[in-house]
């Protein structure tokens, strides 16, 4: 760096900046942005930190952004790569960046995974940070483009612990969106103090500058280093111009006629421009346009940069333009756009393709009109690849525009096409509006023109939209009635077009009533089917067939078919049909309660994620708030649907509210914040009929019924809607359970039987309300039916243990515990190892013991003989008269008792403790066994049916059980020994009224 190019009055700047160089060196990844107005030396702090970072032997990889329509999107990270050894380091998906062209097709753009990207410039970079320190500037952020800075954004977290340093630079006198960046550290910039300000201008002057001159031109430009550098190098005259415009326009009055004219061309073609392309554009040799920047290049308007040429400062650009007449500007794009055309491969790509466009675009020429709409569409499509869907918006807007301008006027069909890629543009990014007006101009435009292909394509655009109205379908509906019979006679018609015609009428007409399995939408969807001529239109035709068949209950039928769409989407290379199978299956896995749902749901979230689009990623946000739900993850839900919500209503998606309120709604089942709607909801609104229910939800699970029952009113069951789920009939059950009546309970327990064994999911796993079998047991609670409701609930535990549902298992055994707590009758019942002791509004847990098997077999059979050998597992043998021990046993017995006296005083002799405690124990055991057998007067006991011995091991299972019980719950321990009868045949006998 020169003297005159050298930093003053920035040392605590640099301090700063060199500390998280250092950081970075030491392998803690950094982000570091530098902010300030232009001029004010945040371009040349970053070179100074770039050439300190060269000393430290880190690798510095630059980057500029640049304030025009030209730049294509991820524009500085492109720049980033392009100084990327290929032989150092794999680019792997990030080679996206440098060569667009390989994403896309004529056919149409093949869209590009934007995680996948991110990652892999992730990867690039920390493996060239293993080989030594990184650091990555990017100059002039306020032009970048948003994904650029999502990307800089992703790559702050993910190097965090690599040896990277991420500097970037922006001027903060714009209005300047730097989305996930605002905890970034940002270092500002301001004028030079006087101090300062004395030294630049000695070093622009000389040392012989007066102090007075040095203070003017600090005041004068605030302290900007380069206005004051600029005002120096003006050497005519004792005076200095009022502005920086005069100043600039006064360094290029001192340049050449000709380098002046080459400057304009210049700032016409934009940055980088290469030699070739200017010496066309300008109609000069080669050798000419050098001298020409050699000329700029001294005065220091000019700067080489790699192949192309980029001004000192942009404000000559600006100051160029707006000197420029307007017809003259023009003619420049015409002889720009012309010699990017002649020096460019057969097919360009990249940010020459897009410069193409806006070059032929802003010529505004008749003749030329042709070449851009071809170049703004190829630029779209490639925008798309990249996953600038807005910057395709522009291009197909300007083509349009172009064409709208055309006299004579481009084709027709031309026209009408470019209006279905707008549409589709448009709706990716969520401009839902823009995307139905295109759509609609297609509509008129393919009907005028008899052109039935471009009729199906808008409608089938304008149903993608979608809508929570079902009367919003009607519409729709008859465009496509019109479209499937137009189609039918229509010679050019194919195959493939008229199935995916009929596959989307099919489910149009099941969503605009959801109430039924309308037969003209089956009859569509089998038709669909037949016509199916390729793996896209059999994928699109099986989804319609899903469809139209998806009903409560009915999950298992839908799997085979969504298990062959999903084989159709993978071989038709379509990711967003291949994310809604994936999405489909886990709701009718989930519904199924297999545990591969949740697995499946989280397929759904990385591919919608990946689709590189905003309702992709409203898809993604939406669905990972349900599986937070499902995991009981309350808090992480709460947090993802509010940021579906703020993401779905920018971009104008028309279920946004309804997928938010959905889920908040079923999450206050399990602890989740209240939802309060409000006091007043339109009549249109497709759920009008069921809102005194809606509103009374909130209440009636928090606990406050006589709330929940004013709202709920004089509810009638005849309104709650039946649709492809069980959303609001579970809203029903749980209000009906808490202030319902009797006549509504059993309304909505009838209903719900059929479902036992599934689970209540929410559209395409919007929502996740638990188990039937937890409702069915609330509400048989409620109706006085304890053993059904037990059953039930007992059945949601395990439904949900199955699931990985734990927070809705919980739920579920917590009204198991209340509803077994609200008996006087004792509940026993196993717990895993464990058993469940439930009395008189108690709850204590035992470990397993074969007591407490025989006290619940009782417990469940109160009233009831219950024979002792049933107890024990075995069948009850006949009844007979045999002595407990005949003859032959007790003699052995005796002699058995002369041993052990024997064998007693030996070990006693020997002072064998332990021997002699075994050998008293067998002698008490067998003299216990000869006293058992003989009844009164010495007489033998009879074995009858064999019961006594089994009646003596049940009765000290019981008795031991019973001491268990007392140790935790006395009263019930109390109960149980008044209430148990232990004999050959036992009987649980509680006292009536208990």
């Amino acid at each position: 760096m020169d003297q005159d190019r050298s930093l003053v009055g920035r040392e605590g700047a640099l301090a700063t900046a060199e500390a998280a160089l250092v950081e970075a060196i030491g392998g803690s990844g950094q982000l570091l942005l530098v902010s300030g107005e232009p001029g004010i030396g945040k371009s040349a702090l970053l070179a100074e930190v770039a050439r300190r970072a060269t000393a430290r032997g880190a690798r510095v990889l630059r980057s500029v952004c640049w304030d025009g329509e030209v730049s294509p999107p991820y524009w500085p990270w492109t720049q980033v790569l392009r100084a990327v050894d290929r032989a150092e380091v794999q680019l792997g998906p990030a080679a996206r960046l440098l060569d667009a062209a390989a994403g896309w097709s004529s056919d149409g753009p093949a869209p590009a995974l934007q995680f996948e990207l991110f990652d892999a410039v992730a990867r690039v970079l920390a493996a060239l940070s293993v080989r030594t320190p990184v650091v990555v500037m990017l100059d002039d952020l306020q032009w970048a483009d948003d994904r650029s800075v999502g990307l800089l954004s992703f790559l702050r977290a993910q190097l965090a612990a690599e040896r990277v340093l991420l500097l970037g630079a922006y001027r903060d006198t714009e209005v300047v969106a730097l989305p996930g960046l605002g905890t970034a550290p940002v270092l500002r910039l301001d004028g030079l103090d006087v101090e300062a300000a004395a030294a630049l201008v000695r070093r622009a002057v000389g040392p012989q500058a007066r102090v007075e001159r040095a203070e003017e031109i600090r005041r004068r430009c605030g302290g900007n280093p380069f206005f004051m550098r600029e005002m120096c190098r003006l050497r005519a005259g004792d005076g200095i111009p009022d502005g920086v415009r005069d100043v600039l326009r006064q360094r290029l009055g001192q340049l050449s006629e000709a380098c002046t004219a080459m400057l304009t061309t210049v700032s016409v073609a934009g940055k980088g421009v290469e030699l070739e392309v200017l010496a066309r554009a300008s109609g000069c040799a080669v050798e000419e346009i050098s001298g020409l920047i050699d000329e700029a290049v001294i005065a220091r308007v000019l700067v080489v940069d790699g192949p192309g040429l980029a001004f000192v400062h942009d404000l000559y650009r600006e100051v160029l333009l707006a000197d420029c007449p307007s017809t003259r500007l023009a003619g420049l794009h015409t002889a720009v756009g012309s010699a990017l055309r002649e020096s460019s491969p057969q097919l360009p790509t990249g940010d020459r393709l897009s410069r193409l466009a806006a070059h032929f675009v802003a010529a505004g020429r008749a003749e030329l009109a042709d070449e851009a709409v071809q170049y703004s569409e190829l630029a779209a499509r490639e925008a798309t690849a990249r996953l600038g869907h807005e910057d395709a918006c522009r291009h197909y807007e300007e083509a349009l525009q172009v064409i709208a301008s055309s006299h004579p006027p481009v084709a027709t069909a031309r026209r009408a096409n470019l209006l279905l890629e707008l549409g589709a543009a448009r709706a990716r990014i969520g401009r839902t509006d823009g995307a139905r007006s295109a759509f609609d101009d297609a509509v008129r435009l393919g009907r005028a023109e008899g052109e039935w292909e471009v009729v199906t394509r808008a409608a089938q655009g304008l149903y993608g939209l979608g809508g929570r109205d079902p009367a919003e379908y009607v519409t729709t509906i008859a465009l496509l009635e019109e479209a499937v019979d137009a189609l039918a006679a229509w010679t050019r018609g194919n195959r493939a077009l008229h199935s995916s015609a009929f596959a989307t009428l099919a489910r149009a007409r099941r969503h605009a009533d959801s109430r039924r399995v309308d037969p003209q939408a089956v009859a569509a969807a089998m038709r669909a089917v037949e016509l199916a001529a390729d793996p896209q239109s059999r994928a699109e035709a099986l989804l319609a067939l899903h469809d139209v068949h998806w009903v409560p209950g009915r999950a298992s039928e839908r799997l085979p078919v969504l298990d062959d769409m999903l084989g159709a989407a993978t071989r038709a290379g379509d990711r967003e049909l291949l994310a809604v199978a994936h999405q489909l299956r886990a709701t009718a896995l989930v519904e199924l309660g297999h545990p591969d749902g949740r697995l499946e749901l989280d397929r759904y979230v990385h591919l919608a994620a990946a689709l590189g689009h905003a309702r992709g990623r409203f898809g993604a946000l939406t669905r990972r708030a349900a599986l937070a739900e499902i995991a009981g993850r309350v808090e992480e839900a709460v947090e993802l649907s509010a940021e579906a919500l703020a993401l779905g209503s920018a971009i104008g998606e028309p279920d946004a509210f309804g997928c938010f309120t959905t889920l908040r709604a079923s999450l206050m089942s399990i602890g989740g914040p209240e939802v309060v709607l409000d006091a007043a909801m339109p009549e249109d609104d497709p759920t009008w009929s069921v809102f005194p229910l809606l509103r009374a939800l909130a209440p009636a699970v928090k606990g406050r019924d006589a709330e929940a029952a004013a709202l709920l009113g004089d509810f009638a069951v005849q309104d709650v809607l039946q649709k492809y789920d069980l959303e609001v009939v579970a809203v029903a059950a749980t209000v009906f359970a808490a202030v319902g009546t009797d006549a509504q309970r059993t309304w909505v327990y009838d209903l719900l039987t059929p479902f036992t064994g599934a689970h209540v999911v929410v559209g395409g796993c919007a929502a996740y309300n638990g188990p039937v079998d937890h409702l069915l047991g609330v509400l048989a609670a409620a109706l006085g039916r304890r053993g059904a409701a037990a059953a039930h609930l007992t059945a949601a535990v395990a439904q949900c243990d199955r699931l990985g549902a734990a927070a809705w298992s919980r739920r579920s055994s917590e009204a198991l515990t209340r509803l077994q707590a609200g008996s006087a009758e004792p509940v026993l019942e196993r717990d895993g190892g464990t058993w469940r002791l439930a009395y008189r509004g108690r709850v204590e847990h035992l470990p397993d013991v074969k007591g407490l098997r025989d006290l619940a077999v009782l417990i469940a059979a109160p009233g009831q003989d219950v024979h002792v050998f049933t107890l024990l597992g075995r069948d009850v043998p006949a009844t007979g008269s045999d002595p407990v021990l005949d003859d032959r046993a007790k003699a052995r017995y005796r002699s058995r008792l002369g041993e052990l006296d024997g064998e007693i005083d030996e070990a006693v002799e020997f002072h064998d403790s332990h021997r002699a405690e075994r050998l008293h124990a067998e002698r008490e055991a067998l003299v216990a066994e000869l006293t058992s057998a003989a009844g009164l007067g010495g007489r033998d006991r009879r074995l009858g049916d064999e019961s006594e011995r089994a009646r003596k091991t049940v009765g000290a299972r019981i008795r031991d059980a019973l001491r268990r019980v007392d140790s935790v719950d006395p009263e019930l321990a109390a109960h149980l020994r008044s209430t148990v009868s232990i004999g050959t045949v036992c009987r649980y006998a509680p006292a009536s009224g208990e």
